[in-house]
């Protein structure tokens, strides 16, 4: 799946700003000529105030288009792996992964 230029833009600018475990694009809408009008993205992130990050996020951060956010800290996102009916484990199943730390590392 080809990541749109907008969401590949602020996930690369999320990466900057808060350096995450994982960014998951895991829903977008688009208009009838296929283009993104809003995404939803996942970020696994080490990070002890998620609701600080997010405003942080969307503060900094813009973009053309409407986006939403979920975090997960990286040991929420852990001991949600196991339930594959958990909202988390359904985003990993169903989402697409664009950004990894430890593959990016590697």
């Amino acid at each position: 799946m080809e990541i749109s230029p907008h969401v590949k833009q602020l996930s690369d600018e999320i990466r900057q700003l808060c350096n995450p475990e994982k960014i998951y694009l895991f829903h977008a809408k688009f208009n009838l000529h296929s283009q993104i009008t809003s995404f939803k993205l996942c970020i696994v992130a080490d990070t002890a105030d998620k609701s600080e990050l997010e405003r942080k996020i969307y503060l900094e951060l813009d973009c053309e288009i409407p986006y939403d956010l979920v975090i997960y800290t990286a040991a929420e996102w852990e001991a949600c792996m196991p339930n594959s009916h958990s909202f988390a484990a359904e985003i990993r199943d169903k989402g697409v992964l664009i950004y990894d730390k430890a593959q990016a590392s590697a």
